[in-house]
């Protein structure tokens, strides 16, 4: 069976077998196939790239490119629209930089602080009219139909939205939000975080204008991302200069700069971290969506048996659907305790969970009255015993604390 002793191609999982890992939306297990192409780059062909005529250069620079395209199959789209960033932060910041000009700025309540900070740099406020923030239904869902009159009412604007929220774990509508946008010359950029490593996003039938995405929750690195644009890079200004980004230049101003991803990508890489990240999105295309969604059905209903669901102290954040959703985050407020006194004890037991405001401060305030939730983040790697071992923890947790 494809699951069957997955734990064993996760090094932490493998050498801590009593770690039962519930943080997968702050970081998910790194796999071993990355780690592999990550030392063989510095065990054997540790160099620079796009410059060297030497052997390894040239290797290392052909299998960057196709750590390029690897990320861009992922995606169902071509590499030349791929761009490697530090991670999903640095992507929200140069879009946001590149579409400073926009009149408004349309996000939901329910986004990530890097979501939310580059826009307020830029002065926006919801009472100066320049930032637009759409609500959430009690499902967890942003509405379309609802999206849609605020788009009609903000021709010309730009929306920066989550894909799927890290407090709520739902997966909005992508296909239909982009479709209503476009209606009003509006582009759509995704932080695709929460979703990449569960659900598949098609470019060649979503047509985003810009996806970000982090390695370090599609189990690969932490330190590299991408950075999808539909519509390029050469019509935006650089976002950082330096070397690497230029064919030439001179004391007069004249700077000839290379197209594509390239012209952005300036100062030397991130080698190992974009090798990493190829072999990652590689190996979720090879594990299948289809696959990750049935699994992460089996873990809910794993959660469910055992009672998660259940616990009077833990009040789920929104719905929870029939298992008919592909979901792996489950948020709870905690009635009577606080969710860093839950989240201590369980550690003891190594259990990991997050808790606090998962830098989504506004919905995490707004749903627990400031106290911070108790978040519970699954991945296909969780087995029935890690549920079982996540819920005794807490019920020995709760008699502690009465």
């Amino acid at each position: 069976m494809l699951f069957n002793n997955i734990k064993n191609e996760f090094p932490t999982l493998k050498n801590n077998s009593k770690l039962a890992y519930f943080d997968s939306a702050a970081s998910t297990q790194t796999h071993q196939s990355v780690i592999d192409r990550m030392n063989l780059y510095y065990e054997y062909e540790r160099c620079n790239v796009h410059r060297g005529d030497f052997h390894i250069s040239k290797k290392v620079s052909d299998d960057c490119e196709t750590a390029r395209q690897q990320v861009a199959d992922l995606l169902n789209t071509t590499s030349d629209k791929i761009m490697f960033t530090g991670g999903a932060t640095e992507g929200l910041n140069m879009v946001a930089y590149w579409n400073k000009n926009a009149p408004v700025v349309i996000i939901s309540e329910v986004e990530h602080t890097a979501n939310i900070l580059p826009w307020l740099a830029q002065g926006r406020t919801i009472d100066n009219g320049k930032l637009v923030v759409l609500p959430i239904e009690e499902s967890g869902y942003i509405d379309p139909e609802k999206a849609k009159d605020v788009f009609r009412e903000n021709p010309n604007a730009f929306c920066s939205i989550v894909s799927t929220s890290n407090v709520i774990g739902v997966t909005n509508d992508l296909y239909k939000l982009v479709s209503y946008a476009h209606e009003f010359n509006i582009k759509v950029c995704f932080d695709a975080c929460q979703t990449i490593s569960s659900h598949e996003m098609d470019m060649s039938s979503n047509t985003a204008d810009y996806v970000v995405g982090s390695g370090h929750k599609m189990f690969g690195p932490t330190g590299i991302g991408f950075l999808y644009s539909r519509l390029g890079y050469d019509i935006h200004p650089p976002y950082r200069l330096g070397g690497g980004t230029v064919v030439s230049y001179n004391y007069n101003g004249n700077v000839d700069f290379y197209e594509g991803p390239l012209k952005h990508e300036s100062g030397t890489p991130n080698i190992a971290g974009i090798l990493g990240l190829g072999v990652a999105a590689e190996y979720i295309k090879f594990i299948g969506y289809d696959n990750i969604a049935d699994r992460l059905k089996e873990i809910e209903r794993w959660l469910h048996d055992a009672g998660l669901f259940d616990i009077p102290e833990l009040t789920l954040v929104n719905r929870r659907g029939a298992f008919s959703d592909c979901r792996n985050v489950f948020s709870f407020t905690c009635n009577n305790l606080h969710p860093s006194d839950v989240s201590a004890f369980v550690g003891l037991d190594d259990v990991a969970v997050r808790v606090g405001k998962v830098c989504a401060h506004p919905i995490v305030n707004k749903v627990s009255n400031g106290k911070g939730i108790f978040r519970v983040s699954t991945h296909f790697y969780n087995t029935e015993e890690d549920c079982k071992n996540l819920v005794e923890s807490i019920w020995k947790t709760l008699k502690k604390l009465a």
